[in-house]
């Protein structure tokens, strides 16, 4: 690895100052040992003087930058505007709040330091530095002046999504992104998805939606978060004094401060959380905490998050040793790393307990913060069209034929994430769906929901199972919003004619 292209660890020197002074040197010196290759740079003031940083910066040409500071949480606007000056792209940056508690101990501020400041190294290496970046200028109406405007002291960038064209591959039927974003900030137009930038908050909940990382957002990259995520852990292992990690939303005025328990994981939202992060740094023998900002919604997210946990250890018979927080199990043994995606992370948990095992899988647990979904089909009113099949994103439900010839639909437990594309899609109208997981059903692995009363037809083009009791004209009554299921439904399934086929190319 080339010099500028090692990554850079810049500190404010306010580090120095009281309570639970740092000295510089032996800051550098020790992180420099625990992370080889790191560079280590003091830039006095930084934080007060933005374009101190970028004058600091332009001789360094550096890619990818970890700031630590006591002032992060009220100069981080500042912070990222020196680090554009300097030409360090957002996404291959990190900031880092150094700010300890009032009362702590001096050693402990170090150890706890040192451990957040890899965390964020391990987050920015690890991160796609090619994902593109888009942001918009917002301001505070209130208070604010002709002058301070034109001097662009009230303006700030805040990042909003962008998708990747070129790593979609739902096609127009895929709307697990959509079911994610409660914002209304993604829209589908011609059959592609679009981001709605004024709408956008930033959560970073269609991130984690998508299979494919079709979309990019500063700060919720997932292979950075599982990076930070693996980084803390080992610290909290290897002796650095913390209970556990605490997962932080950006705007939170609760995260914790160096020398308390904790260290944190900060986050665009907690909206982008599922239940699998708590269960995997509980699997790993950390403790885990929520600390969400002041919205409705993220406090809402915590709550729910919270009590599926417990919940869940409680059903399952595996104690948390008390509130969601101590660490109570540990399967780290063969773990590669943490996972951050749902249902696959709370599967992989229940697997290593043992909660699927026959004597163990007698237990049912729901709640807004379950990340499977249990979907009920009425048999008798279900043709087997496929419709659910095509638009659901995680492959739960798919079609087969039987020994007799019969037209199945299946549905793997274990893949349902509970977005709803299934029931918003049905033409007939006869699939319902809750926020459920089912040991037993989990357990037994995929099943047959429903088994078609006449034979199955096979698509002209692909020879897959065809659905043969709903006609196009029953999708077009449905609604506009199958029309693109019903052109050739008679002898096209919905994959072929998703790909743009005709049942004459058939022919």
């Amino acid at each position: 690895m080339q010099a500028q292209d090692a990554p850079l660890v810049v500190i404010c020197d306010d580090v120095g100052a009281a309570p639970a002074p740092l000295r510089l040197l032996e800051f550098e010196a020790r992180l420099s040992a625990q992370v080889p290759g790191t560079r280590v740079a003091g830039v006095p003031g930084m934080c007060e003087r933005p374009r101190a940083l970028a004058g600091a910066l332009s001789g360094l040409c550096p890619t990818r930058v970890v700031l630590g500071c006591r002032a992060a949480s009220h100069a981080r606007g500042g912070l990222l505007a020196g680090l554009r000056r300097a030409g360090v792209a957002v996404v291959g940056s990190d900031i880092v709040d150094l700010k300890p508690a009032e009362i702590c101990d001096e050693r402990v501020v170090l150890e706890q330091s040192i451990a957040l400041l890899r965390a964020g190294l391990a987050r920015v290496v690890a991160v796609d530095a090619e994902a593109p970046v888009r942001e918009r200028t917002s301001f505070s109406v209130a208070g604010v002046s002709r002058r301070s405007l034109l001097r662009g002291l009230e303006l700030s960038l805040r990042p909003v999504a962008v998708r990747r064209e070129e790593r979609c591959a739902g096609g127009a039927a895929c709307t697990g992104c959509l079911a994610a974003c409660r914002h209304g900030a993604l829209l589908k137009r011609a059959g592609r998805v679009v981001v709605d930038v004024e709408r956008c908050a930033g959560c970073g909940a269609c991130v984690v939606a998508c299979r494919n990382g079709a979309f990019a957002l500063p700060g919720a990259d997932l292979g950075g978060l599982r990076a930070a995520v693996g980084a803390l852990v080992q610290s909290i292992r290897g002796g650095t004094p913390a209970t556990g990690v605490a997962i932080v939303c950006q705007n939170s005025t609760t995260a914790p401060r160096l020398g308390e328990a904790w260290l944190a994981l900060r986050v665009p939202s907690l909206e982008m959380v599922s239940a699998g992060w708590l269960l995997q740094l509980m699997s790993a023998r950390v403790g885990v905490r929520l600390a969400p900002c002041e919205d409705d919604e993220c406090e809402l997210r915590a709550d729910d998050l919270e009590r599926f946990v417990r919940d869940l250890a409680e059903a399952t018979g595996f104690s948390t040793k008390g509130p969601v927080g101590d660490p109570g199990w540990d399967l780290s043994n063969g773990q590669a790393q943490i996972e951050l995606c749902d249902p696959e992370a709370t599967m992989q948990v229940l697997a290593g307990l043992g909660a699927l095992e026959a004597g163990r899988s007698g237990w049912r647990v729901e709640g807004r913060g379950c990340p499977f979904g249990s979907v009920h089909i009425d048999p008798q009113g279900c043709s087997c069209c496929g419709a659910c099949v095509s638009v659901c994103p995680r492959g739960a439900l798919t079609v087969d034929t039987d020994d007799s010839g019969s037209l199945c639909l299946n549905l793997d437990p274990a893949r349902c994430s509970a977005c709803g594309a299934c029931v918003v899609t049905c033409p007939e109208k006869v699939i319902s769906l809750e926020r459920s997981v089912d040991g037993a059903v989990v357990a037994a692995g995929t099943t047959v929901v429903v088994v078609a009363t006449q034979p199955a037809a096979a698509c002209d083009l692909c020879g897959s199972p065809l659905g043969v009791r709903l006609s196009p004209e029953a999708l077009l009554r449905a609604g506009g919003s199958h029309r693109f299921l019903a052109a050739g439904a008679e002898s096209l399934c919905a994959d072929c004619r998703l790909s743009g086929r005709s049942a004459v190319s058939a022919r």
